[in-house]
């Protein structure tokens, strides 16, 4: 039998809820491909990995008082969450901009239903998340949200988080920067596909005698294509630009939540 403190066992197990609060949320990794299972091993191997290396005043003692556990282990969780949550808003910013971009394409018409999402998007949306999470992982861009979670606890003591105020402030600014992002890379192709809409609105006023209704669908597509395409070789350092943003938004929002 293992004899573990009873101390120990409730500053690994307040370690863990933070952890899983953030696995659970993150990109890929929170993802429904990804078993229940799986999700808490994982958080349950960082929480272990975490363990020995994390300061010894971070832990503030066990509360007497079951209330008070109860809201500790509840600050641990919401943090995990918040954080996570955070990390997540520049992956939905990135897919948005896919979802816009593929509408506009004439996707918008026939959708698919994405399991590892639990949402339908139209192809075009759902091959792009494909490559945004390859490239993602590709470029180890998921280590700086592994030194997020360290850094959460060099930051904020167990159940000592600062939820005021001013954290709400700071989450609704890190929301507006999924429209941000996702106006900033889909306007290339929209800029394109709005002159392309242009002329050939000329073009049907010139020559009335045309489809210019059925022309519309292939020409705007392949005009979509082609610009996304030849964005393809920016996009590396782009997702590395605004996963560096997501990052510095994560490190606000732990400022914000210490004490």
């Amino acid at each position: 039998m293992f004899n573990i403190p009873y101390d120990d066992a409730v500053k690994g197990g307040l370690i863990f809820l933070r952890v899983s609060g953030i696995v659970f949320t993150l990109p890929i990794f929170g993802d429904e491909p990804t078993p229940v299972r799986v999700r808490i091993l994982f958080s349950v191997a960082i929480a272990f990995l975490l363990y020995p290396v994390i300061m010894p005043e971070w832990y503030r003692g066990m509360p007497q008082d079951a209330w008070a556990f109860a809201v500790m282990s509840a600050r641990e969780l919401i943090i995990g969450l918040m954080l996570g949550f955070v990390a997540r808003l520049v992956f939905d910013g990135i897919v948005m901009a896919a979802s816009i971009v593929g509408y506009q394409m004439g996707f918008g018409t026939a959708n698919l239903m994405i399991p590892d999402a639990n949402i339908q998007m139209n192809s075009f949306t759902a091959t792009h998340r494909i490559l945004l999470m390859l490239i993602f992982l590709s470029l180890n861009l998921h280590h700086l949200y592994i030194s997020a979670i360290a850094d959460s606890f060099r930051l904020i003591p167990s159940g000592f988080a600062s939820l005021d105020g001013g954290i709400g402030e700071l989450m609704v600014q890190a929301t507006a920067s999924v429209f941000v992002i996702s106006v900033q890379l889909s306007a290339p192709v929209l800029v394109a596909l709005m002159f392309t809409m242009a002329a050939l609105g000329l073009i049907a006023r010139t020559v009335p005698q045309m489809n210019i209704f059925t022309m519309s669908f292939p020409t705007s597509f392949f005009i979509g294509l082609l610009i996304y395409i030849a964005s393809l070789p920016y996009f590396p350092q782009l997702i590395k630009t605004f996963i560096a943003q997501s990052n510095n938004e994560i490190k606000a929002v732990l400022r914000g939540l210490a004490p």
